[in-house]
């Protein structure tokens, strides 16, 4: 048999519950093996046949046993193939809970399907423990196929890389066409578990589609079509590749400010500072003041104008260009929120803030002293007017 050994998704995160399945099962093999070498209580048919699946003797919980127990090394080490190449890409793709809930279910779905053929049209098979994890780490290919649909894999033996869904498409009719000609001849030969792979493989294809994994899947392709069309200075079809994206996710900060910089390497200044606006508006509308204020930067150090912006927008900006050490824009923007309205109450902060970033970080004490005087006239009988003299105390030290 043909075993895949990578495929070319490398996860960005630590797959624990992945390594936890493989260790669990792993060891549970190991261990039955040594009990019946050594002797004692229980020997491995006898473990096999109670934590394993016998269609004769249904038992629910069973269910949820069998896919952990496997009948020798080489066994474990196939399934453990199938569970370490998806196993850790699916993880990353739903989170480690859904991961371990959809490799249980999937276990769970193709035990059922096998044990009802198996008592149905192969009753002479019907004592014989169904064990391995086969059927769970089916329904992992069948998720994966959905989401990681233009990966291809490496097997070992094989030179060319196929495409994963014609993997998933060749494995499933070899299954299906098996798993009818053991019926026909009345025996599961050589002891597979056809309808046991070939119920994990739709129940994880049908919770991919449940769980929208190909509309996130084409998501992804779509932003790394589009960033690798950056790097080879694309700029044309990068903006073709984020425009599909946003069609599905109109609020996209991240694909509004890729638009952005594309539009500026084709010099379309009035396209560069509508994404960036919309860029910025939606970082502030999630709360991430920071990401904002840096693509507020990046847009005044290409030289763009932005439209008037609110004073409550200008004053955020600026308190967070502040947070961020960038003094210059800060103290700018901050003074820009100042003088466009007077009236409002984020005026005599940003007044504030501003003459302190003079006097403590830019050394324009003039300047800070000429603000001063403002604020005390503007606002003489303001709450902050005690930080309001100590500011004119350092700037005429300054």
């Amino acid at each position: 048999m043909l075993l895949p050994y990578a495929s070319d998704y490398m996860p960005t995160r630590r797959p624990v519950i992945t390594w936890a399945l493989l260790f669990l099962t792993i060891f549970l093999t190991v261990l039955i093996m040594l009990s019946d070498r050594f002797g004692g209580q229980w020997n491995q048919n006898q473990i096999l046949t109670l934590m394993g699946l016998v269609p004769a003797h249904f038992n629910p919980i069973n269910l949820l046993t069998y896919p952990f127990f496997h009948e020798g090394i080489g066994h474990v080490l196939m399934n453990a193939f199938y569970l370490y190449v998806f196993g850790a890409a699916v993880e990353e793709a739903v989170g480690p809970w859904k991961f371990l809930s959809w490799y249980l279910l999937s276990g769970v779905v193709g035990g059922a399907l096998q044990a009802f053929v198996t008592i149905t049209f192969l009753p002479a098979s019907a004592y014989i423990p169904i064990v391995g994890a086969s059927a769970a780490c089916a329904g992992l290919v069948g998720i994966f196929a959905v989401r990681y649909y233009r990966a291809r894999l490496s097997f070992i033996g094989l030179r060319y890389r196929p495409h994963v869904v014609a993997v998933v498409a060749l494995f499933l009719g070899v299954e299906i066409v098996s798993g009818f000609w053991h019926i026909l001849a009345g025996s599961t030969a050589g002891g597979i578990a056809n309808w046991a792979h070939v119920g994990g493989f739709i129940f994880g294809l049908t919770g991919a589609q449940l769980l929208h994994l190909g509309e996130d899947g084409q998501r992804a392709y779509l932003s790394s079509d589009a960033v690798h069309a950056m790097d080879k200075n694309r700029p044309g079809i990068a903006i073709k590749r984020w425009e599909m994206l946003l069609a599905k996710e109109p609020e996209n900060a991240t694909a509004r400010a890729e638009l952005a910089r594309a539009w500026l390497l084709l010099g379309d200044s009035e396209q560069a500072i509508n994404h960036y606006q919309h860029s910025i508006q939606a970082r502030l509308q999630k709360n991430e003041r920071n990401e904002a204020a840096l693509l507020y930067a990046e847009m005044r150090e290409n030289n763009l104008k932005p439209p008037p912006q609110p004073t409550g927008q200008l004053f955020i900006l600026g308190s967070a260009l502040e947070d961020l050490e960038q003094f210059d824009l800060a103290a700018e923007t901050l003074r820009s929120a100042a003088t466009r309205d007077p009236r409002s109450p984020a005026t005599e902060s940003a007044m504030l803030k501003v003459i302190s970033m003079y006097v403590h970080q830019l050394h324009r004490s003039e300047e800070a002293r000429i603000l001063l005087r403002v604020f005390m006239e503007r606002f003489p009988h303001s709450q902050w007017s005690s930080l309001a003299e100590d500011l004119k105390k350092a700037a005429d030290q300054g």
